[in-house]
């Protein structure tokens, strides 16, 4: 599996977990916006994810562009902050784990400049984080 997929779809069941555990700590009056029709609809959404994630073929995954990968992390990170479970540096990067990833990435001549943005703001996030670790470790 072509690290980029295995990460989207790590991204992808992590968005739901976290999906549901909002729904589980909200009910629909909590929402405001929200009738109870898509509430039920949006319930039967992340229990759907359940019985077909293991359907998603990998074709299917990597057809979704970098955008969307942007999206769906930044979703799981947002999700973590507002639930609370907010991690370690080292563990909020799951779709780029290092440098040399987010070099490779930048290659890509197809990215807008706000990908390219995004992907430099995460070097640099990383690059601070290892001298951190380096420091720590003196």
């Amino acid at each position: 599996m072509d690290e980029d997929v295995k990460s989207f779809k790590q991204n992808l069941d992590q968005l739901i977990k976290l999906f549901k555990k909002l729904k589980d700590r909200t009910s629909v009056n909590d929402i405001p916006g929200i009738d109870k029709m898509m509430y039920q609809n949006f319930d039967m959404f992340l229990n759907n994810y359940e019985m077909m994630k293991d359907r998603l073929s990998d074709e299917l995954l990597s057809q979704f562009g970098e955008p969307i990968r942007v999206i769906i992390a930044d979703l799981v990170k947002r999700l973590k902050e507002e639930l609370g479970e907010v991690e370690h540096i080292e563990e909020k990067q799951e779709i780029i784990n290092d440098i040399e990833k987010v070099d490779e990435l930048l290659k890509n001549p197809k990215l807008s400049e706000e990908e390219i943005n995004r992907l430099l703001d995460e070097r640099k996030v990383i690059s601070k984080s290892k001298s951190q670790e380096t420091n720590n470790n003196l």
